[in-house]
Formats: structure tokens, sequence, C-alpha cells
């Protein structure tokens, strides 16, 4: 029997440090993305992978060339061997880390999204008007169209 594995990566930056003084460390932890999600919010479920002050995040989850044919495994239920092919369902983290390794600002950019036409100073966007403004329609209908129609348009040109 061979079975799917998907794994949920989660990565963030922890201090290594017991006083307050910040020593960056990147950590990635992994869980099994079968396992119900009521069970998922347990400790027990959630496994430690490594942690460097030196690698990137990316660096620290290339998968293993271990995982490519498959990990052989005993499955003490059904009393015969299984093959387990892991993959990475979807890499998580905090918005900060996300952001970072995403080469992305976060809400101190301009534009807070690439389909959101939402810009303007962060001054701005801090004062009543503008924080208001950010929850505005910010195209018309035929705005849009138009828009829609020189996609079209570009998209048949390549």
């Amino acid at each position: 029997m061979v079975y799917a594995v998907p794994l949920i990566i989660f990565m963030d930056n922890v201090s290594g440090n017991i006083s307050k003084q910040w020593n960056k460390h990147h950590a990635i932890y992994m869980s099994n993305a079968n396992i119900p999600w009521e069970m998922l919010e347990k400790e027990f479920f959630v496994c430690f992978i490594t942690s460097s002050p030196h690698a990137a995040p990316m660096e620290l989850t290339v998968h293993s060339d271990a995982a490519n044919p498959g990990i052989i495994a005993w499955d003490c239920k059904d009393q015969e061997e299984v093959m387990l092919i892991p993959y990475g369902l979807f890499v998580a983290g905090d918005n900060p880390m996300q952001a970072k390794e995403c080469s992305h600002v976060g809400l101190n950019c301009n534009y807070f999204c690439q389909t959101c036409n939402v810009s303007s100073t962060k001054e701005y966007k801090a004062s009543h008007k503008g924080y208001n403004s950010i929850f505005m329609m910010q195209e018309t209908y035929e705005h849009l169209k138009r828009r829609l129609k020189i996609f079209d348009i570009n998209s048949r040109l390549l």
C-alpha cells in the first residue's frame, strides 16, 4: 500500500537566549495534515524539524532526497509494509515572517496586495478620511470592464 502524506510546514524566528537579548534563530516545525484539526492543535502532533541562527528559513525547508523514492514503514494495524510519500502541502508562518520570505513590505507598503487599488501615504491611510477610503469601492464597473478588455486584447497578441 502507498500513502501520500501531506505536511504542514511552519517557520518562525525565535530567540535562542533565556535573557531579554534577542538572538534570532529560524525554526522549522511540521505537522501531518491528514490528522484531524482537533488533534493538530495539540503539542504532541507538532514535530520540531530544525533550527539555525545562520541559514535562511527557505534553506532549512529544502526537502531531503530520502522522500523522493518514498519511505518504507510498517503498518501495525494491517500488519504489512507500506510506502509513505511525504510532500509539502503549504508553508505557514506569522505575517512578518511570510512577508519577509515573499519579499513583500507587508502593511507598510502603499498597495496592500496585487489586486487592490488602495494607495496613498501611510499618514493619509491613518487619517479618518483615508481609513474610510480603504473600504470604499475604488473602481467603477465600466472602468473594470475597460481594464478586462485591454487585458483580453493583450493576451490574444501574445
